[in-house]
């Protein structure tokens, strides 16, 4: 018998004098649970818990089999208070579930697997609980299990979810009235759909539809172009009280219709109809689908007509332009004061300050607008998706808290898989984190739900620069000129990734033509040019920018990250050092997070200023400072 086994018997047989026969009974039994557990270190563990003499007396004969996890009653208890119950690393949930670390990444990405991550040191590690573990897998095999054929052209049949375009309704009325209510239940059935079966089905987003409203283009050329399996398509016409609205689903790789339905509602004086219509063509939907709603339809409280009215109105100047902002701001404002409990007013509010964050704009106070809207939605309505994303942004790039960043990421993604901006905070969650990998997958799935959409589109092209994917990110930014050949910024970032390739005649090309579009005269745009100049050799064009920058900052606001930027890139350390302190302390700029995955600053990593810098911000450090690279292909080697 092993020595730990003797040490536990014999202090049995001080605490409950049993005879030497009762002795080696216990020695048995003991031996017994210990080859169970089958690893010596857990031996350690049950000495060191306090009251396991008297435990194991109450429940050693309470021994079950479990098929393949064979476990006692006492064994359960034990794992529980030991902490022996988790499993700490990517490889032991693997070999937990007899599968290969990348299967269960797979997982967690794509089927909600419960891993979970603690932050610890300024060192991150992943870990899962056995017991959500196993919930998790008879959920997910009872799941597989309740599957029926599909009929054949009818259901969805490929394994990944099905991915709908709702197209703008078509309003048969005249007036802007008429076509803000149109707008609004187009908008309603987006989010009702992309609720109602989030396994099976995702909604593109609105910002992608919308730009068909005018168009008389057919549905299978929009379903091309979207890259859609489905189209909804519809009318509605209100007249009096009354409210009609005709829809049908296509198939868009055959035109064939699939579903066709026809809804006429009297119209409520003072509550919205748009949610109340959408849940039901919504339920119709996917009864045509043969699929099952996978949760029960949310509740929310109805707003007033006119908050409403004025929510939409607002959406519609989606724009980041001052001027369009301004109305959005100020039509948003106008919804709550109509009606104060009005949730999705509040994070559209969020959204808004959190989509100028990285502008000319003092960080400190958009960080506290975010927070507050965020949390004033969440406290009126906890399943909005949204606002979860929104306290995911300020947990991530304001408080820095990782843990709560991604609690909050995976529940809105829990709520809406279809809601954009979740998807784009996970993704920069996990280039600040170091899963580049994950990061890029993340963008290829998340792109499918905002095809042809500018500003999602540069948020994908932004982080996959970040995550130093440079053949990724220049693709991601030709698609973006494609739709508006002069945007400034996708120049300006298409030569900094041409740059990092060496590439610097493309480089310069690019570097001009965001010079020649940034009218304003951006702090980013002058950044980005001077490191591109930098890089490229041209020193004294650089140092020029680098002075024009300087003299913006004694006539307007600028982000003192940009000026750290351009002083990295033409090798000036001290001073870059200077102004990143500077940004962290005095500006709280979010952009830090990202700071490690910024090219530019890699010759400052090995500084001990940079370092002491790095954790303040709670960013790992190692004794090597390795580079997101280098961690890159570490990660691509243990996969």
């Amino acid at each position: 018998m092993s020595s730990p086994a003797l040490y536990a018997c014999s202090d049995l047989t001080h605490d409950h004098a049993m005879d030497s026969c009762d002795i080696l009974q216990y020695a048995k039994r003991a031996t017994s649970l210990l080859a169970n557990i089958g690893r010596l270190a857990y031996q350690a563990k049950v000495l060191a818990l306090g009251g396991i003499r008297g435990y194991v007396h109450r429940n050693l004969c309470s021994v079950e089999a479990l098929g393949d996890f064979r476990m006692t009653k006492a064994e359960d208890e034990i794992d529980a208070r030991s902490g022996s119950s988790r499993l700490d690393s990517w490889k032991e949930i693997a070999g937990y579930l007899k599968r290969s670390v990348r299967t269960v990444r797979r997982w967690e990405r794509l089927e909600s697997l419960p891993v979970h991550r603690h932050f610890h040191g300024k060192q991150g590690t992943v870990y899962a609980l056995r017991s959500e573990i196993d919930e998790w897998f008879q959920r997910r095999t009872a799941e597989a299990r309740q599957k029926q054929p599909q009929p054949s052209g009818a259901g969805l049949q490929d394994t990944k979810p099905a991915l709908l375009a709702v197209l703008p309704l078509r309003n048969l009325d005249d007036g802007p009235a008429e076509q803000s209510f149109a707008a609004g239940l187009t908008e309603e059935l987006i989010q009702e759909v992309g609720q109602a079966c989030p396994k099976r089905l995702r909604v593109i987003a609105a910002t992608s539809v919308m730009q068909y409203r005018e168009t008389r283009k057919s549905s299978e050329q929009i379903g091309q172009e979207l890259k859609a399996d489905y189209v909804l398509e519809g009318s509605v016409r209100r007249s009096g009280g009354r409210v009609r609205l005709s829809a049908r689903l296509i198939a868009a790789r055959d035109q064939a219709r699939i579903w066709a339905g026809s809804y006429e509602i009297q119209l409520p004086p003072i509550f919205s109809l748009q949610q109340t219509l959408a849940r039901q063509v919504a339920d119709s939907l996917i009864a045509a689908m043969h699929e099952t709603p996978e949760r029960k339809p949310h509740q929310a409280a109805r707003p007033s007509m006119a908050a409403h009215t004025a929510y939409i109105e607002g959406r519609s100047h989606f724009m980041l332009t001052e001027g369009e902002s301004k109305k959005l701001v100020e039509r948003l404002m106008l919804a709550i004061d109509q009606d104060p409990k009005f949730a999705a007013s509040y994070a559209e509010l969020a959204l808004v300050y959190l989509r100028r964050l990285f502008l000319d704009f003092p960080p400190i106070v958009l960080l506290k607008r975010i927070e507050e809207f965020s949390r004033k939605a969440l406290k009126l309505d906890s399943r909005l998706a949204r606002a979860h994303a929104m306290l995911a942004a300020h947990f991530l790039l304001g408080s820095r808290n990782w843990p709560k960043a991604e609690a909050a990421i995976r529940e809105a993604l829990r709520l809406n898989p279809s809601e954009v901006w979740a998807w784009i905070i996970r993704i920069a969650y996990r280039v600040v984190v170091g899963e580049f990998l994950e990061a890029i997958e993340d963008i290829t799935l998340a792109s499918q739900l905002t095809p042809r959409c500018e500003e999602h589109g540069m948020w994908f092209a932004l982080l996959a620069y970040l995550a130093r994917n440079y053949d990724f990110a220049i693709n991601r930014f030709q698609e973006i000129l494609q739709l508006d050949p002069s945007l400034p910024i996708a120049h300006a970032y298409l030569g900094l990734c041409y740059a990092q390739k060496g590439e610097y005649a493309m480089a310069l090309s690019h570097c001009e033509k965001a010079r020649e579009s940034d009218c304003d005269s951006t702090t980013w745009g002058t950044a980005s040019a001077c490191s591109v100049y930098a890089l490229a050799g041209e020193r004294d064009s650089a140092k020029r920018l680098f002075q024009e920058l300087l003299v913006m900052k004694e006539q307007k606001y600028v982000r003192y990250v940009f000026l750290a930027q351009a002083a990295a890139s033409l090798g000036m350390d001290e001073q870059a050092l200077d102004w990143l302190e500077k940004a962290a302390y005095e500006q709280r700029e979010p952009a830090l997070v990202f700071i490690k995955n910024v090219p530019i600053f890699d010759p400052l990593s090995r500084l001990p200023r940079f370092r002491k810098l790095l954790r303040h911000i709670g960013l790992r450090t190692s004794p090597h400072s390795a580079s997101p690279v280098q961690e890159l292909r570490a990660a691509s080697a243990g996969s």
